[in-house]
């Protein structure tokens, strides 16, 4: 499955950043993994639908060090702090918000700055903005 993902490309930026999303999911120990804009709406994410718009409805408070809203933990069984990631990804001036439910380790550390880059390098090559 990492060899057909590998090869899937899209023209249309939240269709290429999806596809990026899935291939981290699936090779770097990332349970959910999402972008979501200033208002905690998903742009694309990999994973549980539920699960990822709960995460990016407070993907910018946890970026701010929030502490863990009980409403998630309940939308997200087993779900602790150590195992959220969130940044803020500016592209053209624009906040967004990259988060990830992940097993602390070096290799869903890897995938999350894969994700990353990648969705900053499909941003500049496909040359829409959301």
């Amino acid at each position: 499955m990492s060899e057909y993902q590998r090869r899937r490309r899209s023209k249309e930026t939240v269709t290429a950043i999806t596809y990026q999303l899935e291939y981290v999911m699936d090779n770097y120990d990332v349970d959910l993994i999402l972008l979501a804009d200033e208002q905690g709406l998903v742009i694309a994410f990999a994973g549980d639908q539920t699960a990822a718009n709960g995460l990016g409805a407070f993907a910018r408070q946890l970026t701010e060090g929030a502490e863990l809203d009980p409403t998630l933990q309940e939308l997200i069984p087993g779900l602790e702090p150590q195992r959220i990631l969130c940044e803020v990804i500016t592209l053209d001036d624009i906040p967004l918000y990259l988060c990830a439910v992940m097993t602390p380790n070096k290799e869903s550390a890897y995938g999350f700055e894969r994700a990353r880059t990648g969705i900053k390098r499909i941003y500049k090559t496909t040359g829409s903005h959301h």
